[in-house]
């Protein structure tokens, strides 16, 4: 499932997201949540380190899988 999916079935705005995964901007939580062919996706990370991906499994209790952010699936 994608970031995006699990955030619109929880009905969430970015801001909500970004907030839950204690980033300061709900930019953010938008980038990592657009397609992955957009020219401003982003892959969640902090400078190398695996702290966001980890709070987004920790969030969504693994509906949202590390391989969700690159493998491009039809349902995006």
């Amino acid at each position: 499932m994608t970031l995006n999916a699990y955030r619109l079935n929880k009905g969430w705005s970015y801001g909500q997201l970004a907030q839950r995964l204690g980033t300061k901007h709900a930019q953010m939580a938008r980038r990592w949540c657009l397609p992955q062919n957009h020219k401003n996706y982003l892959i969640p990370s902090n400078r190398g380190e695996t702290k966001y991906m980890s709070r987004i499994l920790e969030l969504t209790r693994g509906e949202v899988q590390p391989n969700d952010f690159y493998i491009q699936r039809d349902n995006q």
